[in-house]
């Protein structure tokens, strides 16, 4: 049995679960920074690897997504880990349009190519998901901003 007072109650309960499943605001510019970032540091491992240095061209994709991550979600205000994660999927974009190189090169084969791009942009996902996460771990600035 219901009573009088917890129909009026729910109201309110049920207003401060809408508020608390909101998305949180994003710092655009913090996520174009790190998308930039991540982009130049690829296309530089990929000019050094194309002298000779083939490792290069598999690390710096990564190093690129994950110093990006960790300065848009040193910037951002709210959610680093989720400002890390859409420069990862910023930087999934750029090379899928050709802008940014891939960390893995072409493989034989339409399915070895396909599970090789799947699972490279799986990688630089994680990968600027956990560099997010790690700037919002890391407090340097002793604010203590509300994260």
């Amino acid at each position: 049995r219901v009573g009088l007072a917890d129909r009026f109650l729910f109201g309110r309960y049920a207003r401060r679960i809408e508020r608390q499943g909101t998305r949180p605001r994003i710092d655009w510019r913090a996520i174009a920074l790190g998308v930039a970032i991540a982009v130049a540091v690829g296309i530089a491992g990929r000019i050094v690897a194309q002298t000779g240095a083939p490792i290069f061209g598999l690390a710096a994709p990564i190093f690129g997504i994950g110093l990006g991550a960790y300065l848009a979600g040193k910037r951002a205000i709210r959610a680093p880990l989720y400002h890390g994660a859409l420069v990862g999927a910023g930087y999934v974009i750029a090379e899928a349009t050709g802008i940014a190189p891939g960390p893995l090169g072409p493989t034989d084969g339409a399915f070895a190519d396909t599970i090789a791009i799947f699972v490279s942009d799986l990688a630089l996902l994680a990968v600027g998901s956990a560099a997010g996460w790690l700037a919002g771990a890391s407090s340097s600035s002793g604010t203590d901003r509300a994260r």
